[in-house]
């Protein structure tokens, strides 16, 4: 009872002073803030458990190439199979491949990503359902009914969580169409390798099941997953990885070239997911730290000079009998209701913080996708206001016997002590080396934003707006998802404030190249080594008029027009200027040709004759300027550009592995309604 009269009295004491204990609650709702804010973020994406089962024995396997800049090459069939029946350490493999479809059956058709796996999936991953059952190896094989999972957020956010969609069945297109029934939803988890929608098993994609994919040694699409033997560890496994898959290249040279410098690795799949965002976290996190130790600083400093002003009263207290633990227990009451009310500010703000936090580090790991604010935010929240309240509670120095039996009262002048000097003296030279260190940094960080605002990017990034629009290919040809687009451009032609309009596979500077590390190419006078393989470019789907829209100049020959839209006579290309360069050194690249001869696109859809279309000689008609936005190659750009019909294939095909997005590039005038413009077109 004596401690909350002492609260009371603290309450009391503080409101005679509002302007102090106001900027002192604020000061530390920043500094509690901010650091329970970082440390839920980092709690959820770093240290809190995965609800997959026995995450300590799930593994990613990844396959790279560094030769070609190939970060993460994915698997081919034949890959996992070899992997499959030669490593041991390995109690099971998962597969999972992405593939966009078309979704009939729930409501209006819709474009979805999803995820084709293998019964042995689910399993492997140690993932539970919420509603229904999950796929598993009664579901494998050509003859098993088509069957889809819904993930949770889909479910939640798309159909309202609706139990009755279980035992549905609905139509997926993809290259090829198949029914397939709703068989459950999977419990919310982290969406690696990516984010989707649905998932559904191997039936479902015919592309699946076709000779291209189940024979084709360099036709990789799939993710791999593993879990450990019992008794097995992570080293064991990577060597007998390591193993099988240098049996594997030696067998089957012509699908790892040596410059590609094909490797295999594997590591924990929490790893996997939160490496990219571990060093990120850890820097706010010491940075949060900082702004907290400021913020006590400068609290304690205003807290020194009250006390300072205080002294008289504090001597009176202890002359009238007050001991000194009894004074301390009354500071000790003040900093708790300053650093209460401070946390409180601090928490209430903080899942703000956090939202944002979370869309920023989900650039690093999808874990921060699902974060979610817990109790831990209340708790950090309650141990730092503590750890606060403490510090305030005791830097003040108490009264000496001397002042207290009368010497500092009599004159009624406030003294200064040599300790109370000490402790200004320490919390000044905090104050000056946190923040030489925070301004140190936000110098290098505004010098790196400078920077990035001056670089030349090669197209122009002040009026142009990149507009997603997907196109239904359910029940449509080719040519009318082509008239799609070019009636959306016609449309958006018409808006007030805009004078181009057009259409590319890729948004410059936010997606990489479609390809990956590109595809191989040839050119006229290029004479192939035997097992060397062939440079490589990446492929580009653009409309007439992209190159002005983006404000790219074409420095050599002319742009894209209809008539090369309606795929007569020779196929035809623009060419970045560096591969002019290279290709075609000191000569006109004008009427030359380039022709594609990555052994990939073997597995293209559609006829022989469009197969041989794709790999003819493309005349060469222009030369734009680089743009240099591939974020994947720290490389000058080296692209062919093809028009809209001729190139449409590629880019909706299995064959690249990230199915893009339709985009439109806009150009908008300066004039002053150019912002709406903007705004009515997102």
């Amino acid at each position: 009872m004596s401690f909350l009269r002492d609260i009371r009295v603290a309450v009391h004491s503080l409101a005679r002073t509002p302007g102090l204990a106001i900027t002192v609650i604020l000061t530390l709702s920043l500094g509690i803030g901010a650091n329970a804010a970082i440390f839920t973020l980092v709690r959820g994406v770093l240290l809190k458990p995965l609800v997959n089962r026995d995450e300590n024995r799930l593994i990613y396997i990844r396959q790279s190439a560094p030769g070609i800049h190939e970060v993460n090459a994915a698997f081919s069939v034949p890959e996992i199979q070899d992997l499959r029946g030669g490593v041991k350490t390995l109690s099971a493999l998962g597969d999972f491949s992405t593939m966009g479809f078309t979704m009939v059956g729930l409501g209006e058709p819709r474009s979805i990503q999803g995820g084709v796996v293998s019964g042995t999936f689910f399993d492997v991953m140690g993932l539970h359902p919420v509603l229904g059952r999950l796929i598993g190896p009664q579901d494998d094989g050509p003859n098993a009914a088509g069957v889809v999972v819904l993930t949770y957020r889909f479910w939640a956010t798309a159909l309202g969580k609706d139990p009755s969609v279980i035992g549905k069945t609905v139509r997926l297109g993809s290259i090829g169409e198949r029914s397939a029934k709703i068989i459950g939803v999977l419990e919310p988890c982290v969406p690696y390798p990516q984010d989707t929608e649905i998932i559904s098993n191997i039936v479902t994609s015919p592309h699946h099941l076709s000779a291209t994919m189940v024979t084709g040694r360099i036709h990789r699409m799939t993710e791999l997953f593993g879990r450990l033997a019992p008794g097995a560890t992570l080293d064991q496994a990577r060597a007998e990885l390591r193993t099988v898959y240098s049996a594997m290249k030696k067998d089957h040279p012509d699908a790892y070239s040596q410059r590609a410098d094909y490797r295999i690795e594997a590591r924990m799949f929490r790893d996997e997911i939160t490496s990219g965002a571990r060093d990120v976290l850890l820097v706010l996190l010491a940075a949060s730290a900082l702004v907290f130790v400021i913020a006590c600083c400068n609290v304690a400093n205003l807290i020194l000079a009250r006390t300072v002003r205080r002294e008289g009263e504090l001597a009176v207290r202890m002359a009238l009998g007050a001991s000194r633990g009894a004074l301390r227990r009354m500071l000790l009451a003040e900093s708790l209701v300053l650093c209460g009310a401070g946390a409180l500010i601090g928490v209430i703000s903080a899942p703000l913080m956090v939202s944002v936090l979370a869309r920023y580090a989900s650039r690093f790991s999808v874990r921060a996708l699902d974060l979610k604010v817990d109790f831990s935010l209340l708790w950090v929240g309650a141990a730092l206001a503590i750890v606060a309240a403490v510090i305030l509670a005791f830097v003040p120095r108490l009264p000496s016997s001397a002042s207290s039996s009368g010497l500092g009262l009599s004159s009624g002048t406030v003294r200064i002590t040599s300790g109370t000097n000490r402790r200004q003296q320490i919390f000044a030279v905090t104050q000056i080396a946190a923040s030489f260190v925070l301004l140190v940094g936000a110098s290098v960080l505004i010098s790196t934003l400078i920077a990035l605002q001056r670089a030349q990017t090669g197209l122009d990034t002040q009026r142009v707006l990149a507009i997603d629009v997907p196109a239904m290919y359910y029940g449509k040809t080719q040519q009318q998802v082509v008239d799609f687009y070019k009636e959306a451009m016609r449309r958006i032609d018409a808006l007030p404030g805009v004078n181009r309009t057009a259409f590319g596979t890729v948004v410059p500077w936010r997606e990489g190249d479609l390809t990956g590390s590109g595809l191989q190419f040839s050119a006229d006078g290029h004479v192939h080594t035997p097992g060397v393989e062939d440079p490589r470019a990446g492929w580009r789907t653009v409309s007439p008029g992209y190159f002005a829209a983006l404000g790219v100049p074409i420095i050599a020959g002319r742009d894209f027009n209809a008539l090369d839209d309606q795929n007569n006579g020779d196929p035809v290309v623009i060419i970045s200027q560096t591969l002019a360069q290279r290709m075609f050194p000191n000569q006109d690249p004008i009427n030359r040709h380039v022709f594609w001869t990555d052994p990939v696109l073997q597995f293209s859809p559609g006829t022989d004759a469009d197969k041989a279309r794709l790999m003819a000689p493309h005349r060469i008609i222009g030369v734009a300027a680089d743009i240099d936005d591939n974020h994947i190659v720290p490389e000058p750009t080296v692209t062919v550009y093809d028009p809209l019909e001729g190139g449409f294939d590629l880019w909706r095909s299995p064959v690249c592995p990230h199915q893009p997005r339709s985009v439109r590039a806009g150009r908008a005038h300066h004039a002053p309604h150019s912002l709406d413009v903007r705004r009515s077109a997102r």
